[in-house]
């Protein structure tokens, strides 16, 4: 027997965490397009999808946030520091490469300060994953060490199963603590899970190859850069989309009198990321900004973080103007 979560217990748990005080959010359909977005009812939720199109990051990582305000007086000008607003919550129905994500963000954020901008959204967040029962061809966890049913980043795993209900895995301490607390609303039975999809692997990709090319600046002349990413336009739609980009800046908006110091999602894909107020730019090039992207993905998250940089979500493929495949780039440097 195992503990099932069904979708009269999903309502009665949306409603119960509503009154605790908590936000919940899980995939919905919006604009045609499912989406992770906060939640009141159960309808709202979508079950058939097989990633939401935005990143579940942004509820620890918003994509703009004030973090002070600034007045300026005639003879002084004073800094209020802006404390993050950090409500408990709880996202339903995270994929499991978007799961481990977290990891990733959590220790770029720890890392040589602790930036509690996200930490603290993040230790009040709950992570309710759904293993995969479907995908497409954009998917490839499987070609970065995962599968569609880790557990990693995952405080509660859920499996779809032959009943459209869900068998409860209790992963962390934190996720034990809410199956604890809201035990009368699952209930106890046989239910067989769902198989799990199996992503087809794309070509030949050696990891540990593509680490060690990487390890040295011998690429970096490469004419295979501006070949592969001759397609580029530079939109940034692949960093913004991306459950493990990190970057963002930071500028002052409003009057001369009154301002909010902004932290705003930024994206190396961008021509002026690196741009220098000397007017030079050291990655003057979309093949050098894509080599960028890629070596923060496959060398520098792995050599700096000892995290995963790229989690295979596919998110960056589907969403490129002039269908870019990440894939492609592991390929060739995985000879």
């Amino acid at each position: 027997m195992a503990l099932i979560l069904n979708k009269t217990g999903l309502d009665r748990l949306i409603h119960f965490l509503g009154n605790d005080g908590y936000n919940f959010a899980a995939p919905v359909m919006d604009g045609g397009k499912v989406r992770y977005k906060h939640v009141e009812l159960v309808e709202e939720v979508e079950t058939d999808y097989v990633i939401p199109a935005n990143s579940a990051k942004e509820f620890f990582f918003p994509q703009t946030e004030t973090i002070a305000e600034i007045e300026i007086g005639k003879t002084n000008v004073e800094l209020t520091p802006v404390e993050p607003n950090a409500p408990r919550t709880v996202i339903f129905g995270v994929r499991p490469c978007d799961a481990v994500s977290f990891a990733s963000l959590r220790a770029v954020f720890t890392w040589d300060f602790i930036d509690e901008s996200y930490t603290k959204r993040a230790d009040n967040g709950v992570i309710i994953s759904i293993a995969c029962t479907q995908g497409d061809d954009s998917c490839f966890c499987t070609s970065v060490g995962l599968t569609p049913d880790a557990t990693e980043g995952s405080d509660i795993l859920l499996r779809e199963t032959d009943k459209d209900d869900y068998i409860i895995e209790a992963v962390t301490e934190r996720g034990k603590e809410l199956v604890d607390t809201y035990k009368e609303l699952f209930i106890e039975a046989d239910h067989k899970a769902k198989p799990i999809f199996s992503p087809a692997i794309p070509g030949e990709i050696d990891l540990e190859k593509v680490a060690a090319k990487l390890a040295t600046t011998d690429h970096y002349g490469d004419p295979i850069w501006p070949e592969l990413t001759r397609k580029c336009v530079g939109c940034g739609a692949c960093t913004f989309s991306c459950p493990t980009c990190h970057c963002f800046d930071i500028t002052d908006e409003g009057t001369a009198f009154h301002s909010e110091r902004k932290k705003n999602w930024d994206a190396c894909q961008i021509d002026n990321f690196t741009l220098h107020a000397s007017g030079h730019n050291p990655r003057d090039t979309q093949a050098k900004r894509w080599r960028n992207r890629f070596m923060c993905k496959f060398h520098i998250y792995q050599t700096k973080w000892d995290q995963k940089g790229c989690v295979g979500c596919g998110r960056c493929i589907r969403v490129c103007p002039v269908r870019l495949d990440i894939t492609e780039v592991m390929e060739e440097f995985s000879k």
